[in-house]
């Protein structure tokens, strides 16, 4: 039975594509290794998002051909879309995929393997034009307590900073019907919660024949209800409308919990980020989201030090964001990617001042993370109790609608449950600890 081992880096998107990679590969006869020294083929599924990104696919190419070098290496992903050339310089790569032909990678991999068939996309080092959305044939994937569902690829917004586009190709949708199809599948097989997820899952519909919504998908899972709950991927501010909000906020179907990317709390930054929305609506929305649902967790993505930020637009940020009811941040410190017009923008921020200001806005999230959690401490929460405990504490360890992170006391039968726990205190490890309710 020949083995493969998969290292995924990067976004959802990339995780569910190694999935169901995974799983073709599987209903094939081959066996998963999670160590690549037991692998016949290894396989790097990369990320290209922040230069740190790239950095760390190169560091787990060569150290995974290191630790087998006999074993058939295959790259792809992102990073592999726009740097191929970088990547086959690499001694002991065979094969390097791009997202146009990503859909294939099992028979490739198999070919690889038996017939010794070394392949190189031949769209690898250009833009992906992709405009079909293209799948792995395989049945709804279900292999972690929260499996993740993608339903949308690519992305047409062109930020100034984002490489995405170029990586990803145009936005395109799965049919509604085959969504809500594999959704049905997961639910039948005892999934209690589904992420869904896209790289620009707000503009999903809208290059189907007929073009439909976001919020139809949304609204007619809502209405047939194949598991428990929905948890959302990052949404665009542009693109959660007030239906799309009245929706969610208005239905235990979908989790307490919204991931919206700001990247600046300054006007100014936003617009040469060719962002298109300003703080004022980006505030009205986090603020009318609160006050509809106060318990919702709303995350939010911040960029620090695009070029040209000045310390008054830095301050401004940091003052937009203390100003809102987040949960949490997500913070990157700015990285110029190849084909983006902000690489070569002026104003380059130097290393010091980005680490300062970085670290500053990060210690907002932690602020505003432990205030969130304190918040819920003596409510009781729906606990998704994962399929493995706290491999430190011993505890059943889950999340609640809000993705809070929980430990608790219980036995075995309690894993892939949604389990009624009280939040009783705050860990210094940033979980919260519970007591079992009985229901």
């Amino acid at each position: 039975m020949p083995r493969y081992f998969i290292n995924t880096l990067g976004c959802k998107v990339n995780r569910f594509e190694s999935d169901a990679v995974g799983m073709a590969l599987t209903s094939r006869g081959w066996q998963e290794t999670k160590q690549p020294a037991d692998a016949d083929v290894c396989i790097i599924n990369t990320c290209t998002v922040t230069g740190k990104a790239s950095v760390e696919s190169r560091h787990h190419i060569r150290q995974t051909i290191r630790k087998n070098p006999s074993a058939k290496m295959v790259v792809t992903g992102c990073y592999a879309q726009t740097e191929a050339e970088e990547i086959e310089k690499i001694e002991g790569v065979d094969a390097v995929i791009s997202h146009t032909e990503k859909h294939r990678l099992p028979e490739l991999v198999i070919a690889l393997h038996e017939k010794g068939e070394a392949h190189f996309s031949e769209d690898r080092n250009k833009s992906c034009r992709e405009t079909e959305f293209k799948g792995i044939d395989v049945d709804a994937l279900g292999t972690r307590t929260r499996p993740l569902l993608k339903v949308q690829d690519g992305c047409n917004a062109f930020c100034s900073y984002c490489i995405v586009p170029h990586t990803r190709g145009r936005s395109r949708s799965m049919p509604m019907a085959e969504a809500l199809a594999r959704l049905a599948s997961l639910g039948a097989r005892g999934f209690q919660e589904v992420v869904l997820t896209g790289i620009h899952i707000g503009c999903y519909g809208l290059d189907l024949t007929p073009a439909t919504s976001f919020y139809a998908l949304l609204k007619q899972m809502e209405e047939e209800k194949p598991v428990k709950r929905i948890r959302l991927s990052s949404m665009e501010p542009m693109e959660i409308t007030d239906e799309v909000i009245d929706l969610i906020t208005g239905s235990s179907f979908f989790c307490d919990h919204v991931h919206i990317p700001l990247q600046s709390g300054d006007d100014t930054v936003l617009s040469r980020m060719k962002r298109p929305y300003t703080t004022a609506r980006f505030k009205e929305l986090v603020t009318r989201i609160h006050d509809l649902s106060p318990e919702t967790a709303i995350g939010a993505d911040v960029i620090i030090g695009f070029p040209g930020e000045t310390e008054k637009q830095f301050e401004n940020t940091c003052a937009f964001l203390e100003s809102l009811p987040l949960a949490y941040l997500h913070v990157f410190p700015f990285s110029p990617r190849e084909r983006t017009p902000a690489a070569s923008f002026d104003g380059r921020i130097d290393g010091e001042t980005m680490k300062h200001r970085t670290a500053r806005v990060r210690a907002i999230g932690d602020a505003a993370k432990k205030r969130f959690m304190e918040a819920a401490l003596g409510t009781r929460a729906d606990v998704l109790v994962e399929r493995e405990r706290d491999h430190h504490t011993g505890l059943l360890k889950g999340v609640t609608s809000q993705y809070i992170p929980v430990q608790f006391q219980g036995d075995d039968s309690l894993m892939n449950q949604l389990v009624p726990v009280t939040l009783e205190s705050v860990s210094d490890a940033g979980y919260l600890t519970g007591r079992r309710e009985e229901s």
